[in-house]
């Protein structure tokens, strides 16, 4: 209101020196006013982005001081710099000054516009960095790339506008605030070691080498489940020629090395699609550029859906290793094998959320500052989706071994014996048949309760006309422990007094008269004394002595970067892009 008060008193003037003046002075003085008032709103001292010249263009450099407020000293300086980062790992920075920005655009669509229309940065991995200065508008504006905002965090460029840069602008010291700001951004881009090696090629042989083994584990897997079966007699084969007996294996027991193999094939597998899906352009995955920090949760749901995509592999290698193993067991599989799949991953759902947790912890620790300082984001990509990725195929495994016959079907498995010959299951013989193949040793150690004897044969090897005791396997199940006889080594050993020895001379001199009964076996007559019961009695001093010893004993055991080239370095910026990352401040 102040401002349009000054103007009506101006145009009160004019007309009340009308009468004293010409009318062409009054005029002129009219148009001088409205030149006055039109000219506060004008954008005549902005800068339009096409009128910057493009130092790369120009002279190869890459400062653009069109404010002037740069001495060729501190540019020359700048440039140096600036040559010696791009140099060693390809970054790229431009420092530009203008006059005035407003009012074509904020100073950040500003900022953003002239980054993009330059390209600053290599194409692919968007690693540079504009450093915007407006002089009548007191404004900085730093923008970094997209391959950049995961490693120089727009905390990190406040930081260095107002500690490095602000300070000395606010004392008109522009030369000094500028080589601070581009000392401090070109030293945390070396820290940072970007890479100007394109990733994309690497992402598609990933993804490739992903389903090439995937496919190969698949055919290994099933390899092994195949050569298991068949060497069923060779693996389970000990010194009994007639017989073997299986213990029920786990698929992972079976097939180890070619199910992890697996795992790691289909995380490859998920770790490539998920750079395709995430990259700025899904039809050219030549121009793949992934940032960490804004692509983590869509990594993590990329990798569980393809964890679920692969749960049907999973699934068929399952069920084709539970036919072959109730094949070769002569078993039945589990006719409700869907549900017990489903209800072991219910089951087992918290272990993954262990896994999940503890993996995003080191992901976690993997993208932090101190870290993500030292690798490429690429790389900190590949490795957070392959521990991702593993973490969800190592619980399918751990639920495909879950998946088994039924308790049933195990529990007579373990109570049955092949045949050496045919791998047919041998059936056993009836108590009352088969006491007739019985010896006379092995009827005694019945009659004296200490043991039971089971009888095995085989049908297809051995019909019921041809049956001889030397084809049969004899499976003895011992009641007492310490009834086997040392010298005959059968279980018909019983205790007896001293008055029932049937061999006094013979009984052992030594200690004979402190012995209160005998063992004597029924089949071999052999007899062993049997001595009182005393406890073992242990001295202080002994026991502090040894003590010593062991502790005397537990003491003295106790006793540089690479040259990357400068392939934009006369011709222009290296074609990256921004989505508008960095900050800005004024002074």
């Amino acid at each position: 209101m102040k401002g349009w008060s000054n103007y009506l008193k101006n145009i009160c003037v004019v007309i009340s020196l009308k009468r004293f003046l010409p009318s062409w002075i009054i005029i002129s003085i009219c148009l001088c006013l409205l030149w006055a008032v039109v000219l506060p709103i004008s954008p005549i001292w902005a800068t339009p982005i096409q009128d910057i010249p493009n130092p790369r263009k120009t002279n190869g450099t890459w400062v653009s001081d069109v404010a002037n407020i740069l001495s060729a000293e501190t540019e020359s300086r700048i440039n140096q710099r600036i040559t010696q980062l791009e140099a060693r790992n390809g970054s790229e920075v431009a420092v530009v000054t203008v006059p005035d920005i407003s009012p074509l655009a904020s100073p950040k669509a500003y900022a953003t516009q002239l980054f993009n229309t330059w390209g600053i940065g290599k194409r692919g991995l968007d690693n540079g960095v504009l450093l915007l200065i407006s002089v009548n508008e007191r404004r900085l504006e730093i923008e970094t790339g997209r391959g950049l905002t995961s490693r120089l965090s727009n905390a990190q460029v406040t930081q260095i506008i107002e500690t490095k840069i602000k300070p000395e602008f606010k004392l008109r010291k522009f030369d000094q605030g500028t080589i601070n700001g581009v000392e401090e951004i070109t030293n945390r881009l070396e820290q940072i070691g970007v890479s100007s090696f394109d990733f994309a090629i690497v992402y598609l042989v990933i993804g490739g080498l992903g389903i090439a083994l995937a496919l190969g584990c698949i055919a290994w897997t099933v390899s092994k489940i195949n050569s298991w079966c068949q060497l069923l007699p060779d693996r389970y084969l000990s010194s009994n020629p007639l017989v073997f007996q299986v213990r029920v294996p786990q698929l992972k027991q079976v097939a180890n090395r070619p199910i992890l193999m697996l795992a790691l094939g289909v995380s490859a597998i998920a770790t490539g699609a998920s750079a395709f899906l995430l990259s700025d352009s899904a039809n050219s995955i030549t121009s793949v550029s992934i940032n960490l920090d804004q692509h983590f949760g869509d990594l993590i749901c990329i990798s569980a859906a393809i964890a679920l995509i692969s749960m049907p592999m999973w699934f068929g290698i399952t069920y084709y290793w539970l036919a072959k193993l109730a094949r070769a067991l002569q078993q039945t599989i589990p006719s409700q094998l869907w549900k017990q799949w489903g209800k072991i991953l219910v089951r087992n759902l918290f272990l993954l959320l262990v896994i999940q947790c503890s993996l995003l912890l080191v992901v976690i620790i993997l993208i932090s500052p101190s870290v993500a300082a030292l690798l490429p984001s690429d790389i900190l990509f590949m490795v957070s989706g392959l521990l991702l990725g593993m973490g969800y195929q190592l619980f399918l495994v751990h639920v495909v071994n879950q998946l088994s016959l039924d308790e049933k079907s195990e529990k007579s498995a373990r109570e049955q014996f092949f045949c050496a010959t045919c791998s047919n299951v041998t059936q056993r013989l009836d108590e009352a048949l088969g006491g007739t193949y019985l010896t006379k040793p092995e009827k005694l150690a019945i009659e004296l309760g200490n043991a039971t004897y089971a009888l095995y044969i085989c049908d297809r090897c051995h019909p019921e006309t041809k049956r001889d005791r030397k084809h049969m396997h004899c499976q003895p199940n011992i009641l007492k422990s310490d009834s086997l006889c040392t010298k005959c080594q059968y279980p018909t050993v019983i205790g007896a007094s001293l008055k029932k020895s049937r061999k006094p001379k013979k009984f052992p001199k030594q200690g004979s008269k402190d012995a209160v009964s005998i063992l004597q076996c029924q089949n071999c007559f052999h007899e062993q004394p049997v001595y009182p019961y005393v406890a073992p009695s242990y001295s202080s001093n002994s026991f502090y002595e040894s003590s010593s010893d062991h502790s005397s004993s537990s003491s003295s055991y106790d006793s540089s970067y690479s040259d990357y080239g400068s392939s934009s370095s006369s011709s222009d910026f290296g074609g990256g892009s921004s989505d508008g990352g960095g900050a800005g401040s004024d002074w």
